[in-house]
């Protein structure tokens, strides 16, 4: 339990200053790129439980998450001011995510002519690793240069319902919720770790234009309401921004919940305790973020059709 704490001082220490000075902002793209390489290399040697996989494909898997990572944020109109497309754009090359993809696929399916004992069921395990985690990392990348409210409001809801469901489940839990992935998760437990995080997220979201430019250290960033950018929220009648507020604080608490059951189901289906040790106590970064993961995922999914449907275009807001 000790080791859990200081880990957890320590990580906080490191990643808040990342999350709220401006200045910081490249290291923290930096480290979430890190983050997405190791979380790659966590899924590998889980998957190994089961058969090894050769060292030229494991090369390759880590090599496809990281273009398919950056094809996605490179070609996201709102990451025109991220490192990866300052870079693309410094060497003059466009890195496309349908280009990526298409040569992704290729060269995992001819793993199965030219790599012993590699068969369909490999490709699955390859695309399984590649595509959740550049998937969830972009998500989270470009929820960032959406604005980083998002992650404020993201995290808060994440971290309430994992913590409140763990209150609710010891005091009030007599309903198990998956009994086969995750024993201990019951459905009071999760009924009330939900109820909690909307309420702290719902609020962090209503009320952000009050406070919100206090979050962004080192820079002038006037007051705005949180789905500024997103939709005019001037046309929304305030009882029907409130309704929709509590809506997605909702939706991203039951996802943040399935992606912890979903690496609960990796784990499980290996036989492992934890995905590495990286965070002493902790675990590793899978153990971490998985909640997140899924999380921004789905939440970014909201932000894409929301701007579909009211037909805006997409720009960063830095706050």
């Amino acid at each position: 339990m000790k080791k859990r704490i200081l880990t957890g001082i320590l990580l906080g220490v490191i990643l808040v200053p990342l999350l709220l000075v401006r200045s910081l902002f490249p290291l923290l793209q930096c480290v979430i790129t890190l983050f997405c390489v190791v979380a790659t290399v966590e899924m590998i040697h889980m998957v190994e439980k089961t058969k090894p996989m050769k060292l030229g494909v494991k090369i390759l898997v880590i090599i496809s998450t990281l273009l398919i990572y950056l094809g996605i944020v490179n070609e996201d109109p709102s990451c025109k001011h991220s490192l990866i497309y300052q870079l693309m754009d410094k060497i003059d090359f466009k890195l496309s995510i349908l280009t990526t993809l298409t040569l992704v696929c290729a060269l995992v399916f001819a793993c199965q002519i030219f790599v012993d004992d590699f068969d369909a069921t490999d490709v699955g395990r390859c695309f399984m690793i590649i595509l959740y985690i550049a998937l969830g990392f972009s998500s989270i990348t470009i929820l960032l240069f959406n604005g980083m409210r998002f992650i404020v409001y993201m995290i808060l809801i994440t971290i309430c319902t994992d913590v409140f469901a763990l209150v609710f489940g010891i005091n009030f839990g007599k309903h198990k919720m998956c009994p086969t992935i995750s024993p201990k998760k019951t459905w009071e437990g999760a009924i009330g770790g939900t109820a909690v995080a909307v309420l702290v997220g719902s609020l962090f979201a209503i009320f952000y234009d009050k406070f919100g430019h206090y979050f962004v250290i080192g820079a002038n960033v006037k007051p705005i309401k949180f789905f500024e950018g997103v939709f005019d929220v001037e046309k929304m009648p305030t009882a029907g921004l409130v309704f929709f507020i509590v809506f997605l604080s909702v939706i991203i608490s039951i996802a943040s919940q399935v992606g912890d059951l979903i690496c609960s189901k990796f784990k499980r289906t290996y036989g492992i305790k934890d995905f590495s040790q990286v965070f002493p106590g902790h675990g590793g970064v899978l153990d971490r973020f998985d909640s997140a993961l899924f999380a921004s995922i789905v939440f970014l999914c909201f932000i894409t059709i929301v701007r579909i449907a009211f037909d805006l275009p997409d720009f960063m807001v830095f706050a």
